[in-house]
């Protein structure tokens, strides 16, 4: 039976509107464009973009051009009838410009006079960006590989090898032609390395692994390597390769370096010290001399004692010092400073007569005994008092020389102070006094008396600090805290 005519129009209306809508509301933007690249329609998207579309060329009114697009999909698509796709750029009227993949299809006519083709845009502007920072972020990481000073290695979860570096290649002595192999690294690392780095959960760290070249030699380097994982799943893994075979090499040369300082320091400070007990010693025999010319046998005998008792710190001595630099162990015993002080002023007795050399001793008499190195402690207030004594070597010859020692106690310190009013040490040698080898007494000097004073008394838990003005004299002030003392062993 047949339809009436007015449902078929009816049916034929709502179709039409139907259409009609999915056009307008279709979320991408479409237009109508015939044979000579005039929009003749455009759906609400498309308008909204712009101004006018409707009449106007679409390379003009889509992308402001003069003349039409080269690579153009909507004149493919008339040629050849075939849906064809593209990127464009649209420029829209405030000046953004959009980046828009293109589909055009035909829409065909009875006279090819008459088609159209429908075009439909999509805007993939931040697709683009996204790209675009994705393959500027590759880029970067790959110049950053490329041209790292570190030889880098990666190698897929197949054991492919993916990267090799120009410095894995410099460092590893292989061209940059050359094909690497997992098979060629294995030999070239550590046995297991790999299969380690493999195998566990965090980073291997060799800092110093010997390594071989392609052609056999040997290297020194620090390897680091990672499995590589990917949203928990492995990909594979790498790992970076630091030369350090020149930091090895320095290292053997500073350690021989030291070893030959340490002799230089070893009998230079030997030196040193036996010409503090020489000094000790002439004491001795000045008491000795003068005992048997007033025929003083007290005198004599202590002239006696003193030469035995600093021969015996001969002995004692070169044998302590031969490990100067080795670890210095300090052996406390209960001693009076004041004792200490006394006994080493009466050791340049002979020193100081023949100088003119007048020594003040301001001993606190109530100071009771603390855990010290007798022999130690001994040796800093030798080395003191030699420094008083060679500071008035040029002075004038009117002034009265004078040498004041001070042993006294102040809130739980014990302070010895060596003073003299002789050629004082000027500011730029006040800084350097207890640098290693630093000496102002030229070859007399070795530059290692205060250097062993200040690590003598920083082994007791002090410091020793030296107030000067140049051609008025110094104070050296060695302060012992109580409470720091090395303990006296059980």
């Amino acid at each position: 039976m047949k339809e009436p005519a007015l449902d078929l129009k009816t049916r034929f209306k709502k179709t039409e509107e139907e259409y009609k809508l999915l056009f307008e509301q279709v979320p991408c933007n479409v237009m109508i464009i015939d044979r000579n690249f005039k929009i003749v329609r455009a759906n609400k998207r498309a308008s909204d973009m712009f101004e006018s579309l409707k009449g106007e060329y679409c390379y003009s009114a889509l992308k402001d051009r003069k003349e039409k697009c080269i690579e153009c999909t909507a004149r493919q698509t008339f040629e050849d009838g075939l849906q064809h796709t593209g990127n464009h750029v649209w420029k829209l009227t405030d000046g953004r410009t959009l980046n828009m993949h293109v589909i055009t299809v035909l829409l065909k006519h009875e006279d090819k006079k008459d088609d159209l083709v429908m075009e439909m845009a999509v805007d993939i502007s931040r697709t683009v960006k996204l790209q675009n920072s994705l393959e500027a972020a590759h880029n970067y990481l790959e110049s950053l590989i490329n041209t790292s000073m570190d030889g880098i290695v990666g190698i897929s979860k197949r054991g492919k090898v993916e990267v090799f570096n120009s410095a894995a290649r410099s460092l590893f002595n292989i061209d940059q032609d050359q094909i690497v192999s997992l098979e060629d690294i294995n030999t070239m690392l550590p046995k297991g390395f790999l299969a380690q780095v493999s195998e566990g959960m965090g980073h291997v760290y060799l800092p110093e692994a010997e390594l071989k070249r392609s052609n056999g030699d040997k290297f020194y380097g620090r390897l680091i390597g990672n499995k590589l994982r990917n949203l928990q799943k492995t990909i594979g893994m790498a790992f970076s390769v630091h030369d350090i075979s020149h930091v090895k090499k320095l290292e053997k040369e500073k350690i021989e370096a030291e070893r030959m300082a340490i002799v230089g320091q070893t009998v230079a400070g030997l030196a040193h010290g036996i010409k503090n007990l020489i000094n000790a010693l002439d004491g001795g025999i000045y008491f000795l001399k003068s005992g048997i010319g007033k025929g003083d046998i007290k005198r004599i005998h202590k002239g006696i004692e003193t030469l035995v008792r600093n021969i015996e710190r001969i002995r004692t001595f070169s044998k302590a010092f031969l490990n100067y630099s080795r670890f210095r162990t300090i052996i406390p015993t209960l001693s009076n400073p004041a004792d200490i002080v006394t006994e080493v002023a009466e050791s340049f007795a002979a020193k100081v007569l023949e100088n003119e050399i007048k020594i003040e001793l301001q001993l606190d008499q109530k100071l009771s005994p603390a855990p010290l190195d007798y022999e130690k402690i001994h040796e800093c207030v030798t080395n003191l008092f030699g420094n008083a004594i060679d500071a008035f070597v040029g002075v004038d010859k009117d002034r009265a020389k004078k040498i004041w020692a001070k042993v006294y106690e102040e809130e739980g310190a014990i302070y010895i102070e060596i003073k003299d009013n002789g050629c004082g040490i000027d500011k730029d040698h006040r800084r350097r006094l207890f640098a290693k080898f630093f000496t102002t007494k030229g070859l007399e000097g070795t530059g290692l008396g205060l250097l062993m004073t200040k690590k003598i008394v920083q082994e007791h838990g002090g410091n020793i600090s030296v107030l000067s003005k140049k051609g008025q004299g110094s104070i050296f002030r060695i302060r012992l805290i109580r409470g720091r003392l090395p303990k006296i062993p059980d």
